[in-house]
């Protein structure tokens, strides 16, 4: 059920056009994983940049390449205090692009007051490293980078919500994580 779930969002995703997707992962847990799908069509137009006033943290983490090389992602937590609560899972939004940042996303801040909220630029965006070969970018490359965010944060249940490209990467690490839950295989 929940592959035909996925597979049916992979196919409306390519043929329905500009979409708000999110994806809310909460584990069960070590081997079961679920996954909840929302899709919600939005107008690109409607989205606007305003300051916040919410704390939040910065910093960076350091992530490699097969290649041995490293580069180094930016993140922000907004209400970081909250970033372990039991009663409201923190959200980490996946921005579109690609070699767009995250701080169009800002604006959740005031429409979810009451979460954490990690956002984070991808390689190649916003304040991370920018390396020139194009060897170094890949949405599976791009799935570890979160995979070391989250790891490194310590963000062990949360929300995932993606935008875009965003919604790709989103959807990609769904697959990797219920994959790596049923041994490999579909």
């Amino acid at each position: 059920m929940k592959m035909n779930c996925l597979h049916w969002f992979h196919r409306s995703y390519t043929s329905i056009g500009f979409f708000l997707v999110a994806f809310c992962l909460g584990l069960l847990s070590q081997t079961h994983a679920f996954a909840k799908i929302i899709v919600q069509k939005t107008n690109p137009s409607s989205l606007s940049l305003k300051a916040t006033a919410s704390s939040a943290n910065e910093g960076c983490i350091q992530v490699s390449r097969p290649d041995g090389s490293e580069h180094q992602l930016s993140y922000r937590i907004v209400r970081p205090m909250s970033l372990s609560s039991a009663q409201a899972a923190p959200i980490v939004a996946l921005h579109g692009g690609p070699s767009v940042p995250s701080n169009y996303l800002y604006p959740l801040e005031d429409v979810i007051p009451y979460r954490s909220i990690v956002f984070y630029d991808q390689l190649g965006c916003g304040k991370s490293d920018e390396p020139k070969d194009i060897n170094k970018y890949s949405i599976q490359d791009s799935v570890e980078d979160l995979k070391v965010l989250l790891k490194k944060l310590g963000v062990r249940r949360f929300h995932l919500y993606g935008q875009s490209y965003g919604g790709i990467l989103a959807f990609e690490y769904m697959k990797s994580v219920a994959a790596t839950n049923s041994g490999g295989g579909c």
